[in-house]
């Protein structure tokens, strides 16, 4: 915009020159008649008496009262002047009241210290002027980013949090469209120790954008790191980063340092992951247990399946059928627990009998389609699972030749525990004879 001068505007408006002393009244009586005028809105008459304060008595006024606020009368006749613009059809008229609130701000930021005013806020308002006017300022907007930057730079606490990380946000992404990276990562690294949880997301997300390359990545997160070693944030990406490079010990470590900061379930859970994925069932199983403690409802029941499903895979079998039972109970409508149920006995059965499987071993087949059979009945979406295992099961069950020998009949009950075998001993279970 062209700036057009506070005398063209004075001429314009018809008033006095700017120095003249409005109809002869004193220094006081003119703070009074502009105070009351701008507060009855009439920014006419407010205008002349507010013209000759800020050039006259910017400052200091002898004699007045109490405290002289010359910055007051500054912001006053901005508004004065931005309220005129707003009232003007004609662009030249309208830039030339701008204009004049900008020489304000200008002349404020010039003549006052920071013992007399807050300058951080008087950089925030003009800034807030340029961006509300950025169409009728000549580069209003990047000027208002100068200005959002310089309170950045003042308080970057207070110019993080401000509107939510509104300001710093903008910041941000006017480097990001420059394509100075320097520049957003700087920012972003003084700025994150204040930032709320959206804007560590919007952070993150311009990470993303600007830096692809992994390893790069990781260097720089690696740096951060080394001045925020806390930083779960950092932290967690540093771990995505290092598991999708295939480092597993750093993406372990990560893991593990997460844990130690902040032991909630999901970074109970991550190491629980960890273990598993290498066969580390034991120690998955402690995590677990932990992450158990924490949880309610049918979260705990699939962390007991979890424990139940490690503990089969290190066949240890009654402990395997403990922790499913309690996911059973902690679940009423969840039909898994009675799968893997069926499972654990078919693996009973596996390690009883060995490499000679008789007909008391069959038996136990019986259990392990009684259990198929609740789990149906619990959920029809199992049916498909179902319907595969029983496949698998219901040919290896006693024939009928077998049955006849050992004079059982269809219907009638049986017992399996020692009797049967010693090595069922552990079971302790009823079921049908088919």
């Amino acid at each position: 915009m062209t700036r057009i001068s506070l005398f063209v505007i004075t001429i314009l408006i018809g008033a006095g020159t700017v120095y003249a002393q409005p109809f002869g009244y004193t220094p006081l009586q003119i703070q009074s008649l502009f105070a009351e005028e701008f507060r009855n809105e009439q920014y006419e008459q407010a205008l002349v008496y507010g013209r000759w304060l800020v050039d006259a008595h910017p400052k200091e006024m002898d004699d007045h009262p109490g405290e002289y606020r010359g910055d007051r009368n500054f912001r006053r006749m901005i508004d004065v002047y931005e309220h005129m613009a707003n009232q003007q059809d004609d662009p030249g008229l309208r830039e030339a009241y701008l204009d004049s609130s900008l020489q304000l701000y200008d002349r404020v930021l010039a003549i006052f210290d920071d013992e007399e005013i807050n300058i951080y806020r008087w950089y925030f308002q003009r800034g807030r002027f340029y961006q509300s006017h950025a169409d009728h300022i000549e580069n209003g907007y990047q000027l208002a980013l100068q200005d959002y930057e310089t309170m950045f730079q003042m308080d970057p606490e207070r110019a993080t949090t401000a509107g939510n990380g509104y300001y710093v946000q903008m910041i941000i992404q006017n480097y990001v469209r420059q394509e100075d990276r320097d520049a957003v990562f700087s920012i972003i690294n003084d700025a994150e120790p204040y930032a709320d949880s959206g804007t560590i997301e919007f952070f993150a997300e311009i990470r993303n954008e600007l830096i692809t390359d992994p390893d790069e990545r990781i260097e720089l997160l690696s740096s951060d790191l080394e001045e925020d070693p806390e930083n779960l944030d950092l932290l967690h990406e540093l771990y995505e980063l290092y598991r999708a490079t295939g480092n597993r010990d750093k993406a372990r470590e990560m893991a593990v340092n997460m844990y130690e900061i902040n032991p909630n379930v999901s970074n109970i859970l991550r190491l629980a992951d960890k273990a598993e994925n290498v066969g580390e069932y034991t120690l998955a199983n402690r995590y677990l247990r932990e992450a158990h403690s924490l949880q309610e409802d049918s979260d705990r029941a699939r962390t007991s399946l979890r424990i139940a499903e490690n503990h089969l895979n290190l066949r240890n079998l009654q402990d395997a059928r403990e922790y499913a039972r309690r996911a059973a109970n902690e679940d009423p409508n969840w039909a898994d627990p009675f799968i893997t149920i069926a499972q654990i006995y078919g693996q009973a059965v596996t390690r009883c009998a060995g490499s000679e499987m008789t007909r008391i071993d069959k038996v136990v087949y019986w259990l392990v389609l009684d259990y198929l059979d609740r789990a149906r009945e619990r959920n029809s979406g199992v049916a498909s699972t179902v319907n595969r295992m029983y496949r698998t099961y219901q040919p290896v069950t006693p024939t009928a030749e077998e049955k006849f020998y050992q004079n059982w009949s269809t219907g009638d009950r049986i017992h399996i525990n020692g009797d049967l075998k010693e090595c069922y001993s552990w079971i302790g279970e009823d079921t049908t004879i088919r």
